[in-house]
């Protein structure tokens, strides 16, 4: 089926017209074409099935559990002994044995009930079931939930919701992902701590490092601070926790590095090898360049630090992270990694259909002197705010524009081949654990947008590798593919089966001359047939009624998600790419989800 073709189908279904002509043909185009085009299997499989390479397309899901061990490792769910043992699997290609997905399960089941999200809507979100088997199926079934839900604790792009109501010391999710931050801006990775020594949640004896942040941000938040007698944390220091561009500003602000400030402020580190990272071209003006440098570093007038514990340089990390460019770990130290990303941010910005800063002040942001490189923190705190991530209308019209930009190019098939060349993009998660998925995928649009020309160039085939945030971009993209035709072919199921009458059916238990079936149909006047084989015994039975149930309670979320997609792509009004059509799905899933989790009620199902 043409795109063109679903659109016109959805109109119809928006004009009452619930043939099954109609709907058989628009259920088609969402649980076959779609996963068969892009890879993206529509049915949940187990665990175990989504890991064996088969030939099945189960690309995609693989990297959904991977990213659901990230981040049940940042909140503590997991160990970090556990993340390294699973990708070093991951790097092997092989799959995780019984044991981890068991861990796996039992981390999801403990995340499920300590976050107010599942507790708030258990009624459309099922709990996980007690038994094992049953569990590994629940997992499989919610795992495009669980990975949006705990990726919002895990980012720091202002995501998450302050919560006014939060107590210092409960046992929450929410507990869990400010301690997190607090690792994260924090932790001495260098000293070899990289154990399940952790404080799972925020309680008092993290207290003392909101102190050691407002000293870094040179008293800006003592009126906020929290006091002997206090039980709640303050929505300012929530707000700084949780929104990495809002504490980079107040860094800036408060050290006077903004760019209307006119005094320098430079950050400088050696590196080991000056030729293998310098990238300069030489000239008579950067050789000018350097020599003012080395002016500078004789006469000692350079910061030499950013704050109490580096704090300064990991949110410089932070932002090199999302623009793209660094893989390693926020740790609040220059090496060649840091040094690299910095080089490549600039090399982009030459490149740039419009560059944030002027050609000269490009050849002034890195400047090595011999063995020493010295950065203008300024200049590049000012160029990174052309990375931040754009308020929600913007940052859908340049998705826009990046899409259109990959229609043009006619071949798609290139964003689903992982190509050898950008594994480099993943980093070594198995030697360097702390890499993390820090952004979501409205923190890559701008990085994506200011590299439009290498993400046409690479989709073209004229370039080998990716650079900035498009490799991040496009997988953050088929990930969201993935969850939009997961989740509208489950609302195509519920609606199949509820307005057209289509029997729910399970299978019980195989015993000799085969397994016995039970059988429940809807009919529009709500009258109900049920069948159930005589040779189903009383276990068989409750068992399809505990998938009736089920169904039950995720039907009129899905109903609802499915009734919002129709109408959105009815209003289509040109055909777009399979790609774009499904990034729009799921950008519609997504709103639902983050509707739910802001605590705003989920609307009414709307008859169709």
């Amino acid at each position: 089926m043409r795109v063109a073709d679903l659109i016109d189908n959805c109109r119809r279904l928006a004009e009452l017209d619930v043939s099954p002509a109609v709907v058989d043909a628009t259920q088609e185009a969402v649980t076959e074409e779609m996963p068969r085009r892009y890879a993206l299997p529509y049915a949940a499989l187990l665990p175990q099935d989504a890991f064996e390479r088969t030939g099945m397309p189960t690309t995609n899901l693989r990297g959904a559990y991977h990213e659901l061990v990230q981040h049940l490792t940042d909140l503590a769910y997991l160990t970090p002994v556990f993340f390294a043992g699973w990708h070093r699997r991951r790097q092997a290609d092989q799959p995780p044995p019984p044991t981890a997905i068991d861990k796996l399960l039992a981390a999801a089941r403990l995340f499920y009930a300590e976050d107010d999200f599942f507790r708030r809507e258990g009624r459309l979100i099922p709990a996980p079931p007690p038994a094992a088997a049953a569990g590994r199926q629940w997992l499989a079934e919610q795992l495009a939930v669980l990975v949006f839900r705990s990726s919002q604790y895990t980012s720091f792009d202002g995501e998450l919701p302050v919560r006014a109501d939060y107590r210092v010391g409960e046992r929450t999710a929410f507990g869990r992902s400010l301690a997190y931050r607090l690792r994260v801006y924090f932790h001495d990775y260098r000293a070899g701590r990289r154990t399940a020594r952790r404080a799972a949640y925020f309680d008092r004896s993290l207290l003392p490092y909101l102190y050691s942040l407002d000293n870094s941000l040179r008293g800006a938040l003592v009126d906020e601070l929290p006091q002997r007698d206090d039980t709640n944390l303050r929505a300012a220091i929530q707000t700084v926790l949780l929104d990495a561009d809002r504490l980079l500003y107040l860094f800036r602000k408060h050290n006077r590095f903004l760019p209307e400030h006119r005094q320098a402020y430079y950050l400088l580190y050696s590196v080991a090898d000056r030729q293998a990272f310098s990238g300069e071209e030489a000239s008579g003006r950067l050789e000018r360049l350097r020599r003012r440098a080395g002016r500078r570093i004789v006469r000692g007038g350079l910061h030499r630090d950013t704050g109490s514990n580096r704090l300064g340089v990991r949110l410089l990390q932070l932002g090199l992270w999302r623009a793209g460019f660094y893989t390693g770990a926020l740790d609040g130290h220059f090496g060649p990694l840091s040094h690299r990303a910095v080089l490549a941010l600039v090399a982009q910005e030459r490149a740039a259909e419009q560059p944030g800063l002027g050609r000269r002040q490009l050849d002034r942001l890195v400047v090595t002197v011999d063995d020493q490189v010295v950065v203008d923190l300024r200049l590049l705190g000012k160029l990174l705010d052309h990375y931040a991530p754009p308020p929600p209308p913007a940052a859908r019209r340049e998705e826009e524009r990046l899409y259109e930009a990959i229609d043009s190019n006619r071949d798609t098939s290139r964003l689903l081949a992982l190509d050898p060349a950008v594994r480099q993009h993943y980093g070594h998660l198995d030697r360097h654990p702390a890499r993390r998925v820090y952004y979501g995928l409205r923190g890559l649009i701008r990085g994506a947008v200011r590299g439009l020309r290498r993400v046409v160039g690479w989709i073209a085939g004229t370039v080998r590798t990716t650079l900035g945030a498009v490799f991040d971009f496009v997988k953050a993209s088929l990930k969201r593919v993935r969850e939009g035709i997961t989740t509208l072919y489950n609302g195509f199921r519920y609606f199949g089966h509820y307005f057209l009458g289509r029997p729910f059916v399970s299978v019980g238990v195989a015993r000799p001359g085969g397994a016995p079936v039970q059988l429940t149909q809807f009919r529009v006047d709500f009258d109900v047939i049920n069948l159930v084989d005589d040779r189903s015994t009383a276990a068989d039975v409750e068992h399809h009624l505990a998938h009736l149930r089920n169904l039950q309670q995720g039907a009129a979320y899905f109903l609802d998600v499915a009734v919002r997609i129709i109408r959105g792509i009815a209003a289509l009004s040109t055909p777009i790419s399979w790609l774009r059509l499904a990034a729009y799905v799921g950008r519609w899933v997504r709103a639902g989800w983050r509707r739910l989790a802001s605590g705003r009620a989920l609307a009414g199902v709307e008859q169709l």
